[in-house]
């Protein structure tokens, strides 16, 4: 089984105009013969040129073909680059394959020419993200443009928060200030809007959906709006006091609520709070880790608490430690959880770096470059990327490991950013 072998919804302007369709993004052959044949073929090949290449057919299941001529000593790495180069899908994230599993990539060319190989093109999704005045979209290897709305002229007040439907890959939720709505990249159309008065209190963007892509929930003021897209109904849930932001439980039943008075858990299902959890400072933020047995809580100051499901404190970072260690100022931004394992990547909002913090061992895993100040992140589907935006108006990409990927430089801030999951 290969792990990453994933859909993806790659631009159409970087496949030559044309959708990839779903499941594999394309497939291609590296074939010669049997493996006696292939390695007699390889040593005449050898002996008959004296620069040692072993020819490797490489097609895509559109028909489209190329011959590589490959040192016989050349490695996977080098072959599958080659491949994705001349099929144009430089910069994408490739895999070879052989009886279903990955190839290791310190094989040989010639080891790969005895046997049946298949290139795959995986996931990589896409990152949409908040650019000053529009929103924009990138392919989440390459980060090349694929769609931009420009907003500027529109009364749809920013900042804007945007994020993925988790089912539906072509389902954008954006949040301005004083209007939500979905933007389907398919077909440009908005199937769905609601407006949202401003009042006076605490100003919150906070928003997620449901795991099923069925549901948005929205924090407004004193209240949580429960929005059902399909049927276009809505549930109101009144709250006693300022609602800074909201995370939905994995189990899609457990909403946690971050209000001046504490963090309120309520059960969707019974219609009723299940508990409330006093706190020593309100939480600006709130985030339910993939497993649902941590919740991050980011205080307004700039604290930031790990807590198990029934409550109970696991981890704590004050914020003179926060301080001292990443030169935090103020309040806490941009929680995000790995997709796979309990890694936790969050910074202040002033700070020049972020950290990545392992709640299963209570330490951090590691810390960015200084090139913040950062204000969102947000992981790809396997948690072996992190997208970080930054209001200086950059997105960074790092590797699960700390290093440094890939960067797009842009002009105006970056405020939120989503990746989808395939």
């Amino acid at each position: 089984h290969l792990s990453r072998n994933r859909s993806n919804a790659i631009c159409a302007a970087e496949v030559g105009g044309r959708n990839c369709p779903a499941g594999i993004a394309w497939m291609a052959t590296v074939a010669t013969a049997t493996a006696t044949e292939a390695s007699e073929a390889a040593s005449a090949t050898v002996s008959a040129t004296g620069e040692g290449l072993v020819d490797i057919s490489v097609s895509l299941v559109s028909g489209k073909s190329v011959v590589l001529h490959m040192p016989w000593d050349s490695k996977a790495s080098a072959v599958k680059q080659d491949a994705a180069e001349k099929l144009g899908f430089g910069g994408e994230d490739v895999e070879l394959v052989l009886g279903g599993h990955p190839v290791r990539d310190d094989l040989s060319a010639l080891e790969l020419s005895k046997a049946l190989v298949k290139l795959v093109v995986l996931s990589s999704g896409q990152i949409a993200f908040a650019n000053k005045f529009r929103i924009a979209v990138v392919s989440g290897s390459t980060l090349k443009e694929c769609l931009a709305l420009d907003l500027g002229q529109t009364q749809r007040r920013s900042p804007y928060v945007v994020s993925w439907n988790p089912v539906n890959i072509t389902m954008l939720a954006v949040r301005a200030k004083n209007l939500a709505w979905i933007y389907d990249i398919s077909t440009g159309q908005e199937p769905w809007s609601r407006k949202f008065q401003q009042v006076a209190g605490v100003e919150t963007s906070d928003f997620q959906w449901t795991a099923d892509g069925r549901k948005l929930i929205f924090a407004s003021s004193r209240e949580v709006i429960i929005c059902d897209i399909a049927s276009g109904t809505e549930e109101i849930l009144t709250q006693e006091s300022d609602v800074f932001g909201l995370s939905l439980h994995p189990d899609n039943v457990l909403l946690a609520i971050a209000r001046i008075d504490g963090i309120s858990l309520f059960d969707l299902v019974q219609g009723q709070e299940k508990d409330n959890w006093h706190v020593e400072q309100p939480a600006a933020h709130l985030k339910w880790d993939p497993s649902g047995g941590f919740l991050a809580s980011a205080e307004i100051n700039a604290s930031l608490r790990i807590l198990s499901l029934e409550g109970e404190l696991k981890w704590k970072l004050r914020q003179s430690d926060a301080a001292h260690q990443m030169g935090m100022q103020d309040s806490l931004t941009g929680l995000a959880w790995s997709p796979c394992e309990p890694l936790l990547a969050f910074s202040s909002s002033m700070g020049s770096s972020f950290q990545v913090f392992n709640a299963a061992t209570g330490k951090v895993a590691w810390k960015s470059a200084a090139l913040g100040p950062f204000a969102d992140f947000a992981w790809n589907y396997n948690g072996l990327k992190l997208a970080a935006a930054s209001p200086r108006g950059a997105i960074h990409v790092f590797s699960v490991q700390g290093d440094l990927l890939k960067s797009l430089e842009l002009t105006g801030p970056v405020t939120s950013l989503t990746w989808s999951s395939a």
